[in-house]
């Protein structure tokens, strides 16, 4: 489907009346440069900015500024980039070489394009219990903390993917009773040393609380698809494209809104099926919460319950149930890791 959307994009592109120059034997055809390379193309009008892409990896260029921006952090200087008569755009010999070379993966390259590291944040620590419940078990209160959940569920998960994959690192948060501040949590994220063609996603769990004692459900966040952070690195950006940075930063925030959708729909579908005739499913919700705005690839939190609700109280302070819920999670996070590397290891 993305290979038709982007013929389609591609035949609109030659189909403008552009006059610009025509190009001479040394220049070489943005269509040809997809053809050899079978690059996906995504092209912004208003801008005239266009960015390829190709196993995880992304160019983006714009005719008449003569470098290419590679993986929104690398440039290369000096080269040609031209609108034809007909609309296409051709790049100079120099500049062709550098595209096809950039995205000319080996098949171990291909093979190693993956998810490098899983962030798990279980929620509150320390002084901060988080929300507050209570449930009767065997005619006795017994008082529940969102922080102690969180963090058995926290730790169950990490387990789990441990077990499965050796191969990534794992890393909670807070593995003990500890208090840590929301932006030492994006930071550990944030700071991870990744190599190339390496990705890592940030998942973070707590549980739910309201005035409505009769609330219920589990649910799964991601941020609004026209949340905007800073995520691009201005100081690679030459001064011709200054005024641009803003529409570079939503073509990166759209490749991680994606991600996403696609990571909370994952973890919604995993709790569903594991724990959904105990726990209703609230669905996916979408808002700017602070640990996931300020995580700078694709992120999700995650709410097990609500802690208020005594009946959902006494379900999420039964170990039994909670190992449920960590399953489903982890069924969750394997299914986009599969999708994820399966996506790219196929070149769709």
């Amino acid at each position: 489907m993305e290979r038709i959307l982007t013929i389609i994009i591609i035949l609109l592109l030659i189909s403008f009346t552009v006059y610009g120059e025509t190009p001479n034997e040394n220049m070489v055809s943005l269509t040809s440069i997809i053809s050899e390379t079978s690059a996906q193309l995504r092209w912004d009008p208003y801008r005239s900015i266009g960015e390829l892409t190709f196993y995880g990896k992304s160019i983006i260029f714009k005719p008449d500024i003569p470098f290419l921006l590679m993986d929104y952090s690398e440039k290369s200087m000096n080269l040609e980039i031209n609108r034809g008569v007909n609309g296409d755009i051709f790049f100079s010999n120099q500049a062709a070489e550098i595209i096809i070379d950039f995205f000319a993966l080996s098949e171990a390259q291909k093979n190693s394009l993956k998810i490098k590291a899983i962030i798990i944040d279980p929620g509150h620590g320390g002084k901060d219990p988080g929300a507050i419940g209570n449930y009767i078990e065997d005619g006795k209160q017994v008082r529940l903390q969102e922080k102690d959940i969180v963090l058995t569920v926290g730790r169950e998960v990490a387990s789990q993917l441990k077990r499965t994959y050796q191969d990534k690192d794992i890393i909670l948060t807070r593995s003990t009773d500890d208090f840590i501040t929301l932006e030492q949590r994006t930071v550990i994220a944030n700071e991870m040393e990744l190599k190339e063609n390496e990705s890592i996603i940030f998942v973070s769990i707590h549980a739910n609380a309201s005035l409505n004692s009769k609330a219920n459900g589990f649910e799964v966040w991601y941020l609004p698809p026209d949340y905007r952070r800073e995520l691009l690195d201005e100081s690679v950006i030459e001064n011709e494209l200054q005024d641009v940075i803003p529409i570079l930063n939503t073509m990166l925030e759209e490749e991680i809104t994606v991600e996403s959708i696609l990571l909370a729909q994952s973890i919604q579908k995993g709790l569903k099926i594991i724990v959904g005739d105990i726990i209703a499913d609230r669905g996916l919700k979408e808002e700017s919460w602070f640990v996931v705005r300020n995580a700078k690839m694709p992120a999700v939190l995650v709410e097990l319950g609500f802690i208020t609700n005594q009946e959902e109280a006494g379900i999420l302070g039964d170990q039994t149930h909670l190992k449920k819920i960590s399953e489903g999670i982890y069924n969750g996070i394997s299914g986009f890791i599969d999708h994820f590397e399966t996506q790219y290891s196929s070149g769709e």
